[in-house]
């Protein structure tokens, strides 16, 4: 019986949306705990909106050019606000407080 490719219709008959996996996008959230300090940590693909955007990694003082992978830490007490931008690598090594 030969394959139909056409796409699935909701009730109204409209296409189904595919459903979009955030974490994939945006890197899944998790907990990490630093010198007694708990951080939330998610990981970035480096990709913007902007064109030109780049971070400065508080570990190492180098540029994060767009399209790196890195990652993005923050403490409760600084809340999102204060989100740092560390290389995979140099979070690693991170042992500081933000």
């Amino acid at each position: 019986m030969p394959r139909s490719n056409r796409p699935k219709r909701s009730k109204q008959g409209k296409a189904e949306e595919p459903e979009i996996n955030r974490g994939v996008l945006y890197g899944v959230r998790r907990t990490e705990i630093k010198r007694g300090v708990e951080y939330t940590v998610q990981t970035h693909s480096g990709s913007s909106t902007e064109e030109s955007k780049t971070w400065v990694c508080p570990y190492c003082s180098l540029r994060i050019g767009q399209g790196t992978g890195h990652i993005v830490a923050w403490n409760e007490l600084r809340g999102s606000d204060g989100r740092r931008h560390f290389h995979t690598e140099c979070w690693k090594k991170f042992q500081g407080t933000l």
